[in-house]
This record gives structure tokens, C-alpha cells and sequence, in this order.
């Protein structure tokens, strides 16, 4: 009888910190503008969720309360947002990261489950 052995990928990452990040999955970044891209998603889209955020939670969705607000400070908008943007980015990362430690325990059951326990088979006195 041979043991049959699990296909081992030796470049899965061991653990959920020694991931690649590619920004490229998750915006567009043209290859040659990708500082200046970075730079305009940093300063836009916060504002537009710190927008969105306050159109929605402060105004009620109503447009003329959402007018009536103090719109026009670009910081305090564009904080709101942020600290929205990162809470939404934190839940993502701790998402993926459940997500990576499932999978690598059910492969690691998988095969133990897949090994043959008897003693004679572990030291090979066959």
C-alpha cells in the first residue's frame, strides 16, 4: 500500500499577514498613474461616502435638510467619510481573515483525515 500525500502549494502563504496586497483587484489603477490615481480615490471617496453618510444618517434622506446642513467645511465631510471607509475596510480585512483561517483548518483536517493512523503504517515496519 503507498500513502497517498496531500499536493503541497509551497507558494500559499502560511499565514493570513504573509498575503500579497493588490490594490489592482480593488480599483482601477492605470499602469503609469497609479500615485496619482491613489491620490484622487484618497481625497474623493471619503468625501462622497462622508456625503452619502450625511445625507442618509444626519438628514433622514431628506434633500432639503441635507441642504440646510454646513456642507461646504471639506474636512469635516471628508473625516466622516474617512472614518466610515476605514470601519467598512476594517470589516473587510477581519471578513478575509476569518475567511483564511477557515479554509486553512478545514485543510488541515482534511488531511488528517486523508492519513492512515495505524502504527505499522506510520513507521512503515511493513
Amino acid at each position: 500500500m503507498s500513502m497517498k500525500r496531500a499536493p503541497q502549494n509551497h507558494n500559499r502563504p502560511k499565514s493570513f499577514g504573509q498575503q500579497e496586497v493588490d490594490l489592482t483587484a480593488v480599483v482601477p489603477l492605470p499602469e503609469g498613474h497609479e500615485k496619482l490615481f491613489l491620490a484622487l480615490y484618497f481625497i474623493t471617496i471619503p468625501y462622497a461616502v462622508g456625503l452619502l453618510f450625511l445625507f442618509v444618517f444626519i438628514a433622514k434622506g431628506n434633500f432639503y435638510n441635507f441642504l440646510a446642513l454646513d456642507i461646504a467645511m471639506f474636512a469635516a465631510v471628508w473625516g466622516i467619510g474617512y472614518e466610515v471607509c476605514a470601519a467598512v475596510a476594517l470589516g473587510v480585512i477581519f471578513y478575509k481573515f476569518f475567511q483564511f483561517n477557515r479554509t486553512v483548518k478545514q485543510e488541515q483536517a482534511s488531511v488528517r483525515a486523508g492519513r492512515e493512523t495505524e502504527l505499522h503504517h506510520i513507521h512503515k515496519l511493513s
